[in-house]
């Protein structure tokens, strides 16, 4: 009898016990200490700014699905597995990373922000969107790369942000009569959307359409 419940009960012990840990709330001493951990080793590790403001350029690459490097599949939908991007420093929980080409933006009626194109004749300014890696999501770090990419490859989880590795996507330009670049504020447009393959999505629309005019 006893062995019969066992057979019938232990499985649902360990759902349990599984449930529990992935449900889990992490230890937040722990957490604060790993995020110093990977605070200290990316400024010890990362290259001095070049003139164009990029420490380097990295490799992000979602830990799930590493073993799909260096391969791409173009006929997947959503977020690659891997892609390049060009490292723009720490912030307050991460890394944040240039993830695309800038874009021009102007001020709207009501005194926000939105998007335009180079050919638009009134006042407008050039914003880079970048990508905010916070350092909960990364799990290790390749800083010599490899015989295809020589520069860090950075393994995350991708699992924030509609599967991306990303928990924000502000968009930051350069304050007149300054060289630095500044966080736009109140514009994040690309937050909302669903998916990275939005953005190329955005960028094969808009060749077409400069191909049409």
């Amino acid at each position: 009898m006893m062995e019969l419940l066992n057979l019938i009960f232990s499985p649902l012990i360990d759902l349990g016990k599984w449930l529990f840990n992935k449900f889990q709330k992490p230890n937040p001493v722990l957490v604060l200490k790993r995020r110093e951990e990977f605070r200290k080793e990316f400024e010890n590790k990362l290259p001095r700014k070049n003139q164009y403001g990029v420490h380097c350029e990295a490799i992000i690459r979602d830990i799930k699905r590493m073993d799909s490097y260096p391969d791409i599949d173009t006929t997947k939908k959503g977020i690659s597995p891997w892609f390049n991007v060009e490292v723009k420093g720490l912030y307050h929980r991460g890394v944040e990373v240039f993830i695309g080409m800038p874009e021009y933006i102007k001020r709207d009626e009501s005194g926000g922000w939105r998007f335009t194109n180079h050919k638009d004749t009134e006042e407008k300014v050039l914003a880079y969107p970048v990508g905010r890696i916070p350092f909960d999501l990364i799990e290790y770090v390749n800083w010599d790369g490899d015989e295809y990419y020589p520069f860090p490859h950075i393994y995350c989880r991708f699992k924030s942000f509609k599967g991306q590795p990303y928990e924000s996507i502000p968009f930051f330009a350069k304050h007149e009569g300054s060289e630095y670049l500044f966080e736009v504020d109140g514009f994040r447009p690309w937050d909302r959307k669903k998916g990275i393959w939005f953005l190329k999505f955005k960028k094969e629309f808009a060749a077409k359409e400069e191909n049409q005019l």
